[in-house]
């Protein structure tokens, strides 16, 4: 199978959300519950290309899986010291930055223009 991957993408990304459903079908031999169309080309374009290429090599399957592993022991390290936070979003983290930090930035910049 031959695929031309630009060509494919602009189909891909003239379709409606439904039909990019429909095609996720075909190509995955199952259904999708998502709804966001970009994911959605990516996804079918991504099997596409797998289909047309070849999948993973094994040592590629193999990395990633120990990589999938590896976060999963982080996981599990943060559950058991207790650190692990389950919920999303909150407060967002500002490190704490030296005194006039972004003064000397702002001004190395403007003496630059």
């Amino acid at each position: 199978m031959e695929l031309n991957v630009g060509k494919e993408i602009a189909v891909l990304k003239r379709m409606t959300v439904g039909e990019l459903r429909e095609r996720y079908a075909e190509v995955f031999g199952e259904e999708t519950h998502a709804r966001n169309k970009q994911w959605l080309v990516k996804r079918v374009i991504w099997r596409l290309q797998s289909m047309s290429e070849g999948n993973l090599s094994e040592r590629a399957r193999t990395r990633a899986a120990e990589l999938a592993n590896d976060a999963d022991l982080r996981r599990r390290v943060l559950h058991v010291s207790g650190l692990l936070v389950e919920r999303q979003g909150g407060t967002s983290v500002k490190p704490p930055q030296p005194e006039g930090l972004w003064l000397a930035v702002s001004a190395s910049i403007s003496m630059r223009h």
